[in-house]
């Protein structure tokens, strides 16, 4: 993610959890995926009604949270397995992007 002073300038592309993350363009909706994230930080992972992250997403997206660590990976490439609090950290940073560009 850049940003200068002035305002928010986008995800460099090229980067697997920046394209992905880019599909989330709300704050609202980042923040109801930081919640999910939160039920599994605290053990409470049987909690989230859907830990499904990919669906929807095309491209051929899969996404999932479990209850250790964030798992994402689009058909033919290689997974990235994100610790969940490594995640929600990501997640807390895209989603002040979106909140300082509004």
């Amino acid at each position: 993610m850049q940003r200068s002073p002035e305002k928010f300038h986008g995800i460099i592309s090229g980067n697997t959890i920046a394209n992905y993350i880019y599909s989330y363009r709300h704050p609202d909706d980042v923040a109801d995926y930081i919640a999910d994230l939160d039920l599994a930080i605290s053990g409470n992972f049987s909690e989230i009604v859907d830990p499904d992250y990919g669906g929807g997403m095309g491209n051929y997206w899969f996404a999932q949270i479990t209850p250790t660590h964030f798992e994402l990976w689009q058909e033919g490439h290689e997974k990235t397995i994100i610790p969940l609090n490594d995640w929600k950290e990501i997640l807390l940073a895209w989603k002040e992007c979106l909140e300082y560009n509004e």
